[in-house]
């Protein structure tokens, strides 16, 4: 890397509110204001004692982006490196800046530099307030320069100011050495950088900046995704872990590469798919969904490609598939990895070629649409076992998206729980439906084996039970309220009672309801079940109401 190669847009980040220059925040101040500041500072404190504040800021701000260079870029040599400081200020609007290194020794760390500044966004500061100075006043200048070549070269650099606008000349020119170089000279300015280890806390910063450098790329990925659109079918996301797939699911919606959805059954794979396509430039035309594992291959054939009049019994007119349907939009494969080989090559032919055959024709027709497909199995494993194509997977897998099971995405139950009370409201002509509190704590605890399509249902049953618009926990599914609230949650002690009752239960649902067989899995009696189930309230004593 070469110091001229520097761009202020590859450098510095900008998103809503938020400039950095990788992982340090910047802000844009104003050159009147800051000359304000100078003229409080100095009436406050004295001119001595403003040049010392002054040129300390310019030196830890030299520092620090001396330091943000090396761990942005592998540079040519030292002296590439230095040379950076001086493009750096001018990409900042410091003014143009022009730097020549007349000697350099990296192994001694002997230096000897010249920086001449035209323009001084400094020196105007200082005209503007306080009017011509009978002294040099480019101190963040000259401190900047000191603390930037001296994180360089591990070794004390200062500058000195021979000429300042400020003053009258025609430009400001600083001369700087290695602190051995100067000799007696650099006495008269030392007071002005002494500070508490600005190197120690330069350093310790930077090692800082560069451990959480990838926290603060994810967290501002997170912002971008929640400032530019968090919300999936009316709903608020805030599990940092569906974040990332909708980050994902929004950079590749530009594109109109194949994606593979894998996930569970229930995970809403489809929602994720139709999420894609709006945010596509094919949002405008169709978004076909078809359930490959629902249809016979005969008639997943003819839904997916079409067929001529007379291709089989009962085909009495020529008929366009589904694919024909998408044109010029998506379509949505589920369930693909339920495909016959048969239709999996047709399926490659149409990724392949861009192109259908009807089923009974000779003649091919083209066809422009995005593929988007989804399956639950492990196709890598099904390419093994010899029942899925591995050419038709690397076509489809493209960019691969993983959903993340509903148990995982805890920070999400909730407003899904929300979104689909009030959906079911609307379906179910219930306006005064609403969640009540008690249930929050089941819903949060349930391992939800069925994901976002049970809890929909969950929520479905629990709207139908309820009688006075307000769903209960007793409303909810027995599966998912006879846990108690807070069973499974790590830390959260449970009584022997819980267990045993949760034990009983499981082992049931084993049985499929079966208690003789249940007791013998337990190992105890028919009638020792039968009382440990009175016991845990499960069954009513026989003979009562």
């Amino acid at each position: 890397m070469k110091a001229d190669e520097l761009r202020l847009e590859e450098v510095v980040r900008f998103t809503k509110g938020v400039m950095d220059l990788h992982g340090r925040r910047l802000v844009i101040h104003d050159l009147h204001a800051l000359g304000q500041f100078r003229r409080d500072i100095i009436d406050m404190m004295g001119r001595e004692q403003a040049r010392r504040i002054f040129t300390r800021m310019g030196y830890f701000w030299g520092q620090a982006d001396s330091a943000a260079m090396k761990r942005l870029f592998q540079w040519e040599n030292t002296s590439e490196w230095l040379k950076a400081g001086p493009v750096l200020q001018s990409l900042q609007g410091i003014g143009a800046v022009e730097a020549r290194i007349l000697e350099i020794d990296e192994t001694t760390g002997h230096l000897h530099m010249e920086v001449t500044w035209c323009d001084s966004a400094e020196a105007d500061e200082y005209l503007n307030e306080m009017g011509l100075s009978e002294d040099v006043c480019c101190w963040v200048l000259v401190g900047y320069a000191s603390g930037y070549s001296s994180y360089c070269l591990g070794k004390s650099v200062y500058f000195i100011e021979r000429g300042c606008r400020g003053k009258g000349d025609q430009v400001c020119i600083a001369m700087g050495k290695d602190v051995d170089s100067w000799g007696d000279e650099v006495a008269s300015v030392l007071p002005y950088f002494q500070a508490d280890d600005i190197q120690g806390k330069i350093l310790t910063l930077t090692e800082e900046l560069r451990e959480k450098e990838l926290e603060v790329a994810r967290q501002r990925r997170e912002l971008e995704v929640a400032l530019s659109g968090s919300r999936i079918a009316s709903t608020e996301v805030r599990s940092r872990r569906f974040l990332r797939v909708l980050e994902l699911a929004q950079r590749v919606a530009q594109f109109d590469s194949s994606v593979l959805i894998v996930g569970e059954t229930g995970v809403g794979k489809e929602v994720l798919a139709r999420h894609i396509h709006e945010l596509s430039g094919r949002s405008q035309a169709p978004f076909v969904a078809v359930n490959c594992g629902a249809l016979p291959e005969t008639l997943l054939e003819s839904a997916l490609f079409g067929h001529k009049a007379g291709a089989f019994t009962g085909a009495t007119r020529d008929q366009a598939g589904l694919f024909e349907e998408a044109q010029k939009g998506t379509i949505f494969l589920d369930e693909i990895g339920d495909t016959t080989p048969a239709v999996q090559l047709k399926m490659l032919r149409v990724l392949q070629e861009h192109e259908i055959m009807r089923v009974g024709e000779t003649r091919p027709r083209p066809v422009d649409v995005r593929v988007i497909s989804a399956t639950n199995r492990n196709l890598e494993r099904a390419i093994g076992e010899g029942s899925f194509r591995e050419d038709l997977y690397y076509r489809l897998r493209v960019v691969e998206i993983s959903v993340p099971p509903l148990r995982e995405r805890q920070d999400d139950i909730l407003s899904l729980a929300r979104e689909f009370v009030a959906k079911t409201a609307r379906r179910l002509g219930l306006p005064e439906l609403r969640l009540d509190a008690s249930c929050f704590d089941y819903l949060l605890t349930h391992d939800w084996p069925g994901n976002i399509r049970e809890l929909e249902n969950a929520i479905e049953h629990a709207a139908v039970l309820c009688r006075d618009g307000t769903i209960l926990a007793e409303h909810l599914p027995p599966q998912i309220v006879r846990r108690t609230p807070h069973a499974g949650r790590p830390g959260v002690p449970r009584s022997l009672d819980d267990m045993e009752r949760e034990h009983i239960q499981r082992v049931l649902e084993f049985t499929r309801g079966n208690r003789t067989e249940a007791a013998k899995v337990l190992g105890i009696g028919l009638a020792t079940l039968h009382r440990r189930l009175r016991e845990t309230r499960q069954e009513k004593p026989p003979g009562t109401a």
